[in-house]
């Protein structure tokens, strides 16, 4: 592999990857659609993408389906759930407050000396 098929293959890469965000921020996040169909429609560019250069020596043609084929593995991760792997998780807040259960009884079997009684001499009077 020489230079110019590298420079190209890294440039259809940048430019599928700038492609797919534009095309998923206006139109591919508001498509409902099957996954599944999403993977077999890539796979079926990616067979093509194998049988093409057989037939050609055209690079335009060679690359064409294999980009179609990582332009809808893209969006059929994005459907899966797979591009989420690396994002931190978001915290739910709980609305739901646990409380300790009362204890009317704690102090049944406590002992008496153990329980401080106050006579009254701290306290302020009232005016």
């Amino acid at each position: 592999m020489n230079w110019n098929n590298l420079l190209m293959v890294f440039a259809l890469s940048i430019g599928i990857f700038v492609v797919y965000s534009m095309a998923n921020l206006y139109f591919l996040s508001k498509i409902k659609i099957n996954k599944w169909i999403v993977l077999v429609l890539g796979l079926f560019f990616l067979f093509i993408g194998l049988i093409v250069p057989a037939y050609t020596d055209n690079m335009f043609l060679n690359y064409l389906p294999t980009g179609i084929f990582v332009f809808l593995f893209l969006w059929y991760a994005d459907l899966s759930g797979l591009s989420k792997i690396g994002v931190p998780k978001e915290k739910t807040q709980n609305t739901q407050v646990i409380k300790p259960k009362a204890k009317p009884n704690k102090l049944k079997y406590a002992d008496e000396k153990d329980i401080i009684r106050d006579s009254g001499k701290g306290k302020k009077k009232k005016k």
